[in-house]
């Protein structure tokens, strides 16, 4: 989630420990101390497009927004949600309106995002994901990227970027505990925004979270 992409690079010290708990065959880690940014959230919720007053009554059961009537919900810019209730509003939304929905709600935030000079191409955009990931979600109403001293939070997965020596393909390897669908949508929006061209493929030889794994593998192409 990319609504704030001052992107600088480093990992903290500082770690905020997970919780591991069992969910099937997946050990997911416990999302219940951490916070998402109201930016963010009102960002996807416009990506809903016309599924966006079904959408909002989800998110209102789920505590999250303010009801501003006739189906609208607003979020708070500079206000943080519950991480927790977020994911189980994405993954109602995706099991009761498809998953697809939740593919184009994931390539509506690269798209409004504002990017600092650093990144300059596909390469360092796809870099800092990370890094916004982290800038947009917090720990005890602590942000988890800290811009001044370049310091990361641990214990809400990664979005873990290498590039293909030789050839115009990078992979993306995500352990955050949001869904598939809404992963693959940033990452290929991302790439897109510097190569059009630019395709995404799912790693099928390895795990994906929609069948109990813990993290999923995109492999970006372009020409």
């Amino acid at each position: 989630m990319l609504t704030q992409t001052n992107a600088g690079q480093g990992r903290s010290s500082k770690t905020f420990e997970p919780t591991l708990k069992a969910a099937g065959a997946r050990s997911q880690v416990d999302v219940g101390q951490f916070q998402v940014l109201g930016a963010n959230l009102q960002i996807v919720l416009d990506g809903f497009g016309s599924f966006s007053v079904l959408a909002n009554n989800i998110l209102l059961q789920e505590g999250l927004g303010t009801h501003e009537g006739h189906g609208v919900v607003k979020f708070e810019p500079g206000n943080w949600y519950p991480l927790a209730s977020w994911l189980k509003a994405l993954e109602r939304i995706g099991n009761e309106f498809g998953h697809y929905l939740l593919y184009q709600s994931g390539m509506t935030t690269p798209k409004n995002a504002v990017f600092p000079p650093t990144v300059t191409d596909i390469h360092s955009a796809l870099r800092c994901i990370d890094v916004a990931y982290h800038m947009n979600h917090a720990a005890y109403g602590e942000s988890m990227f800290n811009l001044a001293t370049g310091q990361m939070g641990e214990g809400i997965g990664h979005y873990v970027y290498a590039s293909v020596p030789g050839k115009k393909q990078v992979t993306i390897e995500s352990s955050t505990p949001y869904p598939c669908d809404f992963d693959r949508g940033i990452v290929i929006a991302m790439a897109q925004r510097f190569q059009p061209s630019a395709t995404l493929t799912h790693d099928a030889s390895k795990p994906c979270r929609k069948n109990g794994g813990t993290s999923c593998c995109y492999h970006v192409s372009w020409k």
